[in-house]
């Protein structure tokens, strides 16, 4: 089993020197690699996974996380005519250990994608067995035994809920051309559903719905668990989980078709150990059984947040990767807490207090579970208060829970005097001999209390204060105390400190910075946002894994009032000068991603650096790919992958040219087409037509015609005229440099197509689309000019 490296004496130890090496930020810009902090990974995982007792030749597929009392439980589907479903605990969502088999109902053979979630003392399963509809099973511990509570419910497979801030469930499942949802009266009945525009273009599953920031995120997965294609998209929505939801460009997010890793989906998202990250679970295709059925690998990788986007940090696999970060703080205190991490403090009053020894910084995100211990907790004494910030016995800020009125609120103690700043009711039914959950998030922005991950208070005037952390209740009620910890992350915070992965994209405002750039909103098409170098000083650092040696484009996404500035990158000690020149940027567009050539990189932990070098840049995000050289001539005559798309060449070719020659033997309403810069191909029945990523050129009787291509996106960027009569010859060139294409007939030196993609895509092969008895295209002549 590939797992992190590490011994428990040092996991603390080593998770603060980690931190630590991260966080620096570079002080001496243009200096040799000696001049800066080095950074190294220290704990590591590497995907895929190997977990102990997996279903023999089928392994993990479909796997669903979930995170409860600061521990992790792993569920997946159940192997073809097998009863049971089987399950894996976690404290860091590395090292897992087999729990058995959580239930043995006889409705669990050949259960698909089992998913549990948490609710006021009780554990719900839903589970589609065999994809014959859903029932729900029930537990008291999230290790079962679940027992069955429902009929067969129907809805097709992969049903997945979600609980809103208002306490309102919601149930989604798979069907073609998009993911369904329905609402739920209670935990056991989902009334009739509506289609959302979470498609794939064809059969689309695998569903699941978070909220963060007050944005609700759907990833939802397709087409086939078989084609190399599956993959990952994602919405994003600000008003409703069931609304309308806006795709962002960035889309799939996840996605691989190479040979040896591919079929990447069923998606989960879980809460990272410090408490502020988050993880996407999903499974790869490894092939198919003896039986039949898929055998799939789980796997694990970053997910990171900018506004509305979201992205992956990968698709990673065969080379280590930073583990997840622990928290400052964790420890269950249980009923004798350990005297070197709290101190028990009696008041003059008879509250009692436990606090950790430990304190927060200034911004942090703290966590609480707990349940009432109900024989002592009664009347007046029926209270606990989830302490933050403290100072002193007099100055410190609370969430407090009144079993009496039934109400969460937050209250700030000053010099002995409590105030109360806001309180909310408890979600109706709440039984607090239960276990539940307090957390805290404090910075800058101000204080949000949730409850059983539900938003119930948010108070922006109070702002981040640090201090320790603990509970306090009144005399002879003590509660039984659970999972307690602090991280001194917040709101995102550790997406900046993270090591990246490459190949890969950075977003600009997850960078270490130097000087004072300036940090943009409402901006971007895709709601997230850009940062502005606009003195020298300014920089970003970014902390990076390259996977391996070689060569690698560097290109930005820059704003269209950045033409005619001059961008810095610095790698491996050594600085290039880009400017950034206006012929390079997109004509109808505020922001273009620009190529700013290949760089040499070696493979392990480093930093890469951009650095303002004149004018003022203002940048989006950064995008590192791995390049092959295109040979200086080749002739490619495509056969891979599949019939009707056919491919060859490199997908790490960067810049070439292609000729060839067209014929039109007969009149037709057929088209053909070359296709250009593609990777990520895949050919399965049971999917979208066109399942690649890049550019088709297509002929027709009369014109010719560029289309932008991602899946179940093709787009029609332009046309020229270009006419064929039966049993014409013409010859074809392209020219692809950066973001710009030209196509050119014969010998003509005026292009008879142009463009340029704003958001292009800037390394693939070539290949030819369409199979027709009226049209025949030469082999493609390739050369590096």
């Amino acid at each position: 089993m590939r797992q992190v490296k590490k011994t428990w004496i040092w996991i603390v130890v080593a998770c603060v020197l980690l931190s630590a090496i991260v966080m620096i930020t570079p002080r001496l810009w243009g200096k040799k690699g000696t001049d800066r902090m080095a950074i190294s990974l220290s704990q590591t995982y590497q995907n895929p996974f190997g977990l102990e007792q997996e279903w023999e030749d089928y392994g993990i597929g479909d796997p669903y996380v979930l995170r409860f009392d600061g521990k992790y439980y792993l569920y997946c589907s159940t192997k073809d005519r097998r009863v049971g479903v089987k399950a894996w605990s976690s404290d860091d969502l590395v090292n897992w250990r087999y729990e058995g088999l959580v239930t043995e109902e006889a409705i669990s053979e050949g259960a698909y994608a089992p998913e549990v979630v948490y609710w006021n003392g009780a554990f719900y399963m839903y589970t589609s067995p065999a994809g014959k509809g859903h029932y729900v099973l029930q537990s008291d511990k999230p290790t079962g035994p679940f027992v069955k509570k429902t009929d067969n419910l129907g809805f097709t497979i992969d049903g997945s809920v979600f609980i809103d801030d208002d306490e309102q469930w919601y149930f989604t499942h798979a069907k073609l051309n998009g993911i369904m949802a329905s609402l739920m009266s209670d935990p056991y009945t989902i009334e009739p559903g509506k289609q959302l525009n979470a498609t794939l273009g064809h059969w689309t599953e695998g569903s699941m719905i978070i909220k963060r920031n007050k944005r609700y995120f759907i990833t939802y997965t397709g087409n086939h668990v078989f084609s190399k294609g599956y993959r990952v998209n994602y919405g994003v929505n600000h008003e409703s989980p069931i609304g309308t939801y806006k795709i962002p460009e960035n889309n799939p997010i996840l996605i691989s078709t190479a040979n040896d890793f591919n079929g990447l989906g069923h998606s989960a998202t879980v809460m990272g150990p410090d408490l502020d990250s988050y993880f996407m679970v999903y499974h790869n295709l490894v092939g198919r059984s003896a039986e039949g059925p898929p055998v799939r690998k789980l796997n694990l990788d970053r997910l990171v947040f900018n506004g509305d986007k979201m992205s992956v940090l990968g698709p990673t696999h065969g080379s280590p990767q930073e583990a997840p970060r622990m928290p400052a703080f964790r420890d269950v205190p249980g009923g004798a807490p350990s005297a070197d991490k709290w101190e028990q403090v009696s008041q003059a009053d008879g509250t009692e207090i436990l606090l950790t020894r430990a304190a927060t910084g200034n911004l942090y995100t703290t966590e609480y579970n707990f349940r009432w211990n109900v024989a002592k907790s009664s009347g007046l004494n029926s209270s606990l208060d989830a302490i933050f910030a403290y100072g002193d016995a007099d100055n410190y800020r609370l969430t407090r829970v009144n079993g009496a009125t039934m109400e969460l609120s937050l209250i700030d103690r000053v010099k002995g005097v409590e105030t109360v700043v806001a309180s909310k009711h408890l979600p109706r039914g709440t039984d607090l001999a239960k276990i539940h959950t307090i957390r805290i998030e404090s910075s800058s922005s101000g204080t949000i209390i949730y409850w059983d991950g539900l938003l119930k208070i948010e108070q922006t005037a109070m702002a981040g204060k640090a201090g320790r952390i603990g509970y306090a209740w009144p005399q002879g009620a003590k509660p039984e105390l659970h999972y307690t910890a602090f991280s001194n992350e917040v709101n995102g915070s550790s997406d900046r400190h993270v090591i990246k992965p490459l190949p890969g994209t950075l977003e600009a405002v997850h960078a270490d910075v130097e000087g004072s750039p300036v940090i943009q909103s409402g901006l971007t098409p895709d709601g997230s946002d850009a940062v502005v170098l606009s003195k020298k000083e300014d920089g970003l650092n970014f902390p990076i894994n390259v996977r391996e040696d070689g060569s690698y484009l560097l290109s930005v996404n820059a704003a269209k009032t950045s033409a005619g500035s001059t961008l810095a990158v610095e790698t491996n000690g050594n600085i290039k000068s880009i400017k950034l020149d206006a012929s390079l940027f997109a004509d109808d567009a505020a922001w273009t991603k620009i190529p700013l050539g290949e760089f040499e990189l070696k493979a392990g932990t480093q930093w890469l650096s951009l650095h303002g070098a004149k004018g003022e840049v203002t940048l989006r995000y950064v995008e590192a790919s791995q390049t092959v050289a295109v040979p200086e001539q080749t002739v490619i005559k495509p056969t891979a992958v599949g019939l009707v798309n056919r491919f060859g060449g490199d997908p790490g070719w960067t810049d070439y040219s292609v000729s060839f020659d067209v014929t039109l033997k007969a009149t037709t309403s057929d088209e053909v087409g070359v296709l250009l810069r593609t990777t990520n191909e895949s050919d399965f029945k049971d999917q979208v037509k066109d399942a690649f990523m890049g550019y088709t050129l297509a002929f027709l009787n009369d014109k010719v015609v560029l289309r932008r291509v991602s899946y179940e996106n093709s787009v029609e960027a332009t046309s020229g005229a270009l006419a064929f009569k039966p049993g014409q010859t013409r010859h074809i060139s392209v020219n692809l440099k950066g973001t710009s294409m030209e196509v050119f007939s014969e010998d003509s030196h005026k292009p008879i197509l142009t463009w340029k993609d704003p958001n292009a895509f800037l390394l693939g092969r070539v290949g030819l689309r369409g199979v027709s008895t009226a049209w025949t295209i030469s082999p493609l002549m390739i050369t590096n000019k």
